[in-house]
């Protein structure tokens, strides 16, 4: 499907930073947020940007209100929601882009140590040691 990790890398921080620029405009469109495909192939220019999306997101006004919108077939879908329900919604979104990038990983570069849990929704986890405990 001519994708790439460095373009699951890409799509996690363009949403974050989607996510940022919604705390200044109270808008949240992720069908309209900037593509930069940078991200994708230079390795110091995305680790640059995860530093800038980690200060910011630092000082996000978790209790602001946005209007998520949302293109659904051929009409606009209007949401009501908060920067913190995003930033969660985001961070969900990120785990499920990372289990993707460890397939490639484990796939790809076998010799390439990951964490135990790089990948796994903290539910999962949770679950897990319910099971085991």
């Amino acid at each position: 499907m001519n994708n790439s990790i460095g373009k699951h890398v890409r799509h996690i921080l363009d949403l974050f930073e989607c996510l940022i620029e919604s705390d200044e405009t109270g808008i949240l469109n992720y069908d309209s947020r900037t593509r930069c495909p940078e991200t994708e192939s230079d390795k110091d220019f995305a680790l640059n940007k995860i530093q800038k999306i980690s200060v910011r997101i630092q000082v996000l006004d978790l209790n602001k209100k946005v209007v998520l919108k949302q293109n659904l077939n051929d009409s606009f879908c209007e949401i009501n929601s908060t920067i913190e329900r995003e930033l969660l919604y985001n961070i969900e979104h990120c785990i499920h882009h990372l289990a993707i990038i460890r397939i490639g990983i484990e796939n790809n570069f076998p010799q390439v140590e990951i964490p135990e849990n790089f990948g796994i929704a903290h539910s999962t986890l949770a679950h897990r040691e319910q099971k085991a405990g």
